[in-house]
């Protein structure tokens, strides 16, 4: 993670990150609540740091690939919804409701970019912006 805060911090046009947290799948595989806690914690002081270095055009965005509950009581991946939370100085707070698939991420980075409409996917761009 702390390369891509280095990065970003040397970025002067557009740009997007996607990252992975993938060490989140493995405690919630491993049925593990507090390695997962601390994962938890330690991802939400990298973000705090992250947000600060953000420009005021600057959109991030926050989800997960699918549910990995780890008091569930299988270690396989769990069915719930995945929450969107969407970051920015222009970002609205709005609710831009249930989601019928994860395309509708890389379309809104394609409106946010000004690049071609993808196949798969609705931009929720203009509900956040």
């Amino acid at each position: 993670m702390e390369e891509v805060s280095r990065v970003y911090k040397q970025e002067k046009e557009h740009a997007a990150f996607l990252v992975n947290i993938q060490e989140t799948d493995l405690a919630g595989h491993a049925e593990n609540v507090d390695w997962y806690c601390e994962l938890l914690t330690e991802i939400d002081q990298w973000l705090n740091g992250y947000v600060q270095l953000m420009n005021e055009e600057d959109i991030l965005i926050v989800m997960a690939d699918h549910g990995n509950d780890p008091t569930i009581g299988h270690s396989n991946h769990t069915r719930e919804y995945v929450p969107i939370m969407v970051f920015g100085d222009k970002v609205k707070k709005t609710d831009i409701g249930l989601r019928n698939t994860m395309a509708d991420i890389g379309a809104t980075f394609c409106d946010f970019f000004r690049l071609q409409e993808t196949n798969e996917g609705k931009s929720f761009l203009s509900e956040i912006i």
